[in-house]
């Protein structure tokens, strides 16, 4: 199996490369990224821990993934396009809507286009978010969730999704998506508008004050990385079975963004403290993810808990940022 990976040198694609090099049947990763975002490390590939065999599979290109010509996919197996503008506050600042609708939405449809005229079609599976769903009206959320984006970043993600859709339902393209909940993990960017796991360990390390908007009873599901990794592989393993479908991956369980900074505080052992501002009327009260049909479809499902992924996470922040 020959994969193709686009965003490969962001938080999913390092480490979803160093999965990949150890499943069983890869022959090849094509990796491809335009470095457009700023790392902690100077080389993201050093959090690959299979050297030995990343010398060998792996080849990576810099270039935009929407630059990727047909021949370039007549060569692969599968396509794991990650790639994306991921920041909601940065979609809706003036001027970034058209940056987000062309990398994510267009650039996707484009992608598709090119795939579509392949030979012998490679598997698409398309990394999403729960932004698509908007607000919780109830949770769990489970894929049939009403999808209610809020954000220009969320419609983008939701267009590109129905973009794949629509080649699987009118040409029966073999396409799967992904749905994330929020992930963290090593290799995660603190640069410009960061995650709030890397932000917090970030200033929790620098015993900085931790930013907390309104009362901070936002809930969310919080996966590690490496779990969220293994159902891509999972999913490219099982190929064109699993084609027309989408999945959710997060742990099924809610954590409070304040009691999220508390733990972070605790486990890194800082002196940092909360303090309380006001945030955007947008934002999402309520995250959670259920994961019930990729677990059925793969037995996929999450290994580590909260504790252990976020101290495995500090640990590498602390060293990073020495």
């Amino acid at each position: 199996m020959r994969i193709l990976i686009t965003g490969a040198a962001g938080l999913y694609g390092v480490h979803l490369v160093d999965d990949l090099l150890g499943a069983k049947g890869v022959e090849k990763i094509i990796g491809v990224d335009d470095f457009s975002r700023s790392f902690l490390v100077k080389d993201p590939s050093e959090l690959v821990s299979r050297r030995k065999e990343f010398e060998g599979k792996f080849e990576l290109r810099k270039m935009k993934f929407y630059d990727l010509e047909v021949a370039d996919f007549e060569k692969v197996d599968v396509v794991i396009h990650l790639a994306a503008s991921i920041s909601i506050p940065e979609s809706m600042e003036d001027g970034k809507a058209e940056v987000y609708f062309k990398n994510n939405e267009y650039g996707t449809f484009m992608l598709m286009q090119k795939m579509l005229r392949t030979k012998k079609w490679p598997l698409m599976i398309y990394a999403s978010s729960p932004e698509v769903y908007g607000d919780a009206i109830y949770t769990p959320m489970d894929i049939n969730h009403p999808m209610l984006p809020r954000s220009i970043y969320a419609v983008t993600k939701l267009a590109a999704e129905k973009h794949c859709s629509a080649m699987n339902y009118w040409y029966k393209y073999p396409v799967v998506i992904i749905r994330n909940f929020n992930t963290y993990g090593e290799n995660q960017s603190v640069l410009g508008n960061s995650a709030v796991v890397a932000n917090f360990i970030y200033r929790a390390l620098k015993n900085e004050n931790l930013v907390v908007h309104n009362e901070g009873k936002q809930g969310r599901d919080f996966q590690y990385v490496k779990d969220a990794v293994r159902a891509y592989t999972l999913v490219a393993q099982k190929g064109e079975e699993l084609s027309g479908l989408v999945f959710n991956i997060g742990t099924g369980e809610q954590i409070s963004i304040l009691n999220l900074a508390k733990k972070i505080i605790e486990i890194s052992g800082s002196d940092s403290e909360i303090v309380f501002q006001k945030g955007r009327s947008a934002d999402i009260k309520a995250l959670e993810a259920d994961y019930s049909l990729i677990r059925e479809k793969t037995g996929w499902k999450p290994k580590y808990t909260l504790d252990q992924g976020l101290k495995r996470t500090i640990d590498w922040y602390r060293k990073v940022l020495k």
